[in-house]
């Protein structure tokens, strides 16, 4: 009895240090996926081209990659097309116009107000749950969404001039936010019968399908006459990387992590965005911009972590 439980004891550990091992190495990919998700606003800057053909770019680019990333979650691509998965369709055509407005407004706006309003979305969730989810709103939930909106007035107070681009700017990462928030309740109601990367290549490939009459009708694709080789290179890795391997890698990761994990990883993005765009765009914070900021991610932080969210569900970009 000694001998055996002795012969077992290697293999236990074993087991433990490989699990150890896939866990940190998901974190890893977690902190890149961010790292790319929080450089964004320095990319949609560098590549000439609209917002509305840039989203319609990345999401083409990303598109085969995450057919390949169906493939190997283990569903079929048919799975993607059933009549259940009309509202992920329709979701589709809301991120495609959520992409346009958020590209905007890192061209409007500083990259730090867009970070902060964006990140207004899980308030979103929370106000829109009761009516949508029927779910109930606890009165520590409440002090939450007047905490983030007072941190919310405080940036916009800084650019109160409607004619101002600053506000168009955060206009647009204002209904942003809104749109990824009805996205967010749309995957957390009709999304759990698919794998992520099938819940994203539905919606991508319906926001292709959404965006090209607009790219076309706007005669668009005359843009790319205007890039050059780096501007190719940034659009190429804004598909691939920020889009196509971040989407498939932030859903691997639930694999050895756990949701609330994970949605404690996605408050690096915003970190990331705020020193790229100080050390790359020279983009300062003031100190009502940063308190903020401060609240509104703070309140959403301690949000996410009370609801401690579901597989799958994305914040990010």
């Amino acid at each position: 009895m000694y001998k055996c439980c002795r012969h077992h004891r290697p293999l236990k550990s074993k087991l433990l240090w490989k699990r150890m091992q896939r866990m940190i190495k998901h974190k890893l990919i977690l902190i890149a996926v961010m790292a790319l998700w929080g450089s964004l606003g320095i990319f949609v800057r560098s590549i000439p081209i609209s917002s509305l053909l840039l989203a319609f770019s990345r999401a083409i680019i990303a598109l085969p990659i995450l057919m390949l990333g169906v493939k190997m979650s283990g569903q079929s691509l048919r799975q993607c097309f059933k009549k259940e998965n009309i509202p992920l369709m329709i979701s589709g055509a809301l991120i495609g116009l959520a992409w346009v407005l958020f590209f905007a407004g890192f061209r409007l706006t500083s990259i730090a107000n867009v970070t902060f309003i964006y990140n207004m979305c899980p308030i979103y969730v929370l106000i829109l749950s009761p009516i949508l989810l029927k779910e109930k709103i606890s009165r520590f939930q409440l002090l939450t969404i007047l905490i983030a909106f007072f941190g919310f007035i405080l940036i916009i107070a800084q650019s109160i001039d409607f004619a101002d681009a600053a506000f168009l700017g955060i206009l647009a990462a204002t209904l942003s936010g809104m749109l990824y928030a009805l996205i967010v309740i749309i995957n957390r109601k009709y999304a759990s019968h698919l794998s992520g990367e099938a819940v994203a290549f539905v919606q991508l490939l319906f926001t292709l399908i959404v965006l090209l009459p607009f790219v076309i009708g706007s005669n668009a694709f005359t843009q790319f006459n205007e890039m050059n080789a780096f501007a190719w290179i940034l659009l190429l890795v804004l598909g691939v990387f920020h889009t196509g391997l971040a989407y498939i890698g932030y859903f691997q990761s639930y694999k050895t992590c756990s949701a609330s994990t994970v949605a404690q990883f996605t408050y690096l993005d915003p970190a990331f965005a705020l020193l790229f765009g100080y050390f790359l765009a020279n983009e300062s914070l003031t100190l009502i911009q940063g308190l903020g900021g401060l609240l509104i991610l703070g309140s959403t932080f301690i949000t996410l972590f009370i609801k401690n969210e579901k597989k799958g569900v994305i914040y990010g970009t």
